[in-house]
């Protein structure tokens, strides 16, 4: 097998789920508003934000339904939820700090005693479950404070707000956390530039060089990050995170290819630079072509270079296709933005295509190119199919792209010898999509009874992916992965 096997860990099974999708709550016990708290219930969630624009998320009426104020109020049933999840059987759970709960404008020098005491109990209670945390520092949110004034993660002030708080969070819970991911899916900024970034936009501006430039501070932090972590406690492991899926050509054509190659590139930039601790050559070229610089003090590519990241954790939920030529292609959406619709896949009870042997390929490529251990750190389902039906949720969909996903990452790890970290399935509990802010596209195993203006019983109730899922852990947790030979991922 390739790669560095000097540390090995059991395979890590669990969930994942984000705190502005979840927490709710979000002025309580001296919580500061976030970007992502600015975004109301309609098709402006994805668009640019143009501040010149009068209809922009900043100017919605109070009657406006924003679903991140009230999240599934994880704040306040993390305790019942961790205990579901213990029930399913899961070793490992990723969750999202949020920023504002500790700084409510991110500039304070001291921590919020009321968000500082949730998280402990949090963590308290996980170590009670024996379910390992897997946290990231920033997923898709900031302080609001440090959009409005400072023009978010367009401003160095941004970076080093944030590595002050990731510092402080780093150093109180050392002792609870193993894997950390500073960024969820960076590359992201690029599409959704004020929910990757808190981006704000005049029609002036030059959008390309103002996301190129917000995210060379993001990289420059998870840069510090890691320095600073690894002074804090050597054995953190820190990783890149990249919303992947392997861009396939439309046609054999040269073209197409080409053109499915130029969107790989442009995923897979940040985390060319996160593991390979360079820009590669291809961006001096892209900044020139579209008349833009990057502004970049001393220092700045030493940091990136002497601090690359332990592992490459990764969301996949379909794979992409390109084409030279699009005018007559049917587009569908996928994960933030849409793509063409390739002919050989289904999207039966799903909102995007579906490909498990996507989930391979894409392993292989990242692999091939970084060869770091992997992780699965988002993968799922998002499918409006859902319904509560007398007290059940019926969801034999979302066992079958599970189970076909399961397989690929079997054949992944012992055909390919692909080191794997663990597997975390996305919204393991249902929570507000990012891309519509609704509830009714549901990833979860556990159902939450709310629809998408926030009404109803709040109750969790096992769907029947639930107990398909408990049963698969029980089959297999206990083995650390698929078979003798599998039992233990790698981490060097």
């Amino acid at each position: 097998m390739k790669g560095n096997t000097t540390m090995k860990q059991p395979f890590l099974w669990g969930g994942a789920i984000s705190a502005n999708q979840t927490e709710g709550n979000y002025l309580a016990d001296g919580k500061g508003p976030s970007n992502f708290d600015q975004l109301p219930l309609d098709d402006r969630r994805l668009k640019p934000v143009y501040l010149d624009d009068p209809n922009n998320i900043f100017n919605t009426e109070e009657a406006d339904y924003h679903p991140s104020h009230n999240g599934i109020d994880f704040y306040h049933t993390y305790a019942d939820d961790i205990a579901l999840l213990e029930e399913l059987g899961v070793n490992s759970f990723r969750f999202s700090i949020s920023w504002p709960r500790l700084f409510a404008t991110g500039e304070e020098t001291t921590a919020n005693p009321a968000g500082l005491a949730y998280y402990h109990d949090l963590f308290d209670r996980l170590k009670q479950a024996h379910i390992e945390p897997i946290v990231t520092l920033s997923h898709f949110e900031l302080p609001l404070q440090l959009v409005t004034n400072y023009g978010g993660w367009a401003s160095r002030h941004t970076m080093d707000m944030y590595v002050r708080y990731a510092e402080f969070v780093m150093n109180e819970f050392k002792d609870d956390v193993r894997y950390w991911i500073p960024f969820n899916e960076m590359n992201m900024i690029m599409h959704i530039p004020f929910i990757g970034g808190g981006l704000t936009f005049t029609k002036q501006d030059n959008m390309l060089q103002k996301e190129y430039q917000a995210a060379h501070h993001q990289l420059l932090a998870n840069a510090h990050v890691v320095a600073i972590g690894k002074r804090i406690n050597p054995d953190f492991q820190f990783g890149c995170m990249l919303a992947a899926g392997r861009t396939y050509p439309y046609t054999p054509n040269p073209k197409d290819v080409w053109a499915a190659n130029l969107s790989d590139r442009t995923a897979l930039l940040f985390s060319d630079v996160q593991v390979r601790g360079h820009y590669p050559a291809y961006f001096d070229a892209l900044c020139r072509k579209n008349h833009f610089t990057i502004d970049m003090a001393p220092g700045d590519l030493d940091l990136l270079a002497q601090n690359t990241v332990d592992f490459v954790s990764f969301s996949y939920y379909s794979s992409a296709c390109s084409a030279a030529d699009t005018d007559a292609l049917d587009t569908i959406a996928t994960n933030g933005f849409t793509t063409l619709k390739n002919p050989y896949l289904e999207n039966t009870n799903s909102v995007w295509q579906v490909d498990p042997l996507g989930l391979r390929i894409t392993l292989n490529q990242l692999y091939d190119r970084y060869e770091k251990p992997m992780f699965i750190v988002e993968n799922g389902i998002g499918t409006t199919d859902d319904q509560l039906v007398d007290g059940h949720v019926h969801d034999p969909y979302r066992i079958k792209y599970l189970s076909d996903h399961f397989d690929q990452m079997q054949l992944a790890q012992e055909e390919d010898g692909i080191p794997l970290i663990g597997y975390m399935m996305w919204g393991i509990i249902d929570l507000v999509s990012v891309s519509e802010g609704k509830m009714s596209k549901r990833y979860g195993v556990i159902y939450v009874d709310r629809d998408d203006h926030g009404q109803g019983s709040n109750q969790r109730i096992r769907k029947d992916s639930y107990y398909w899922y408990q049963d698969y852990l029980t089959q297999h947790i206990n083995q650390g992965g698929y078979s003798d030979e599998q039992k233990l991922s790698t981490i060097g």
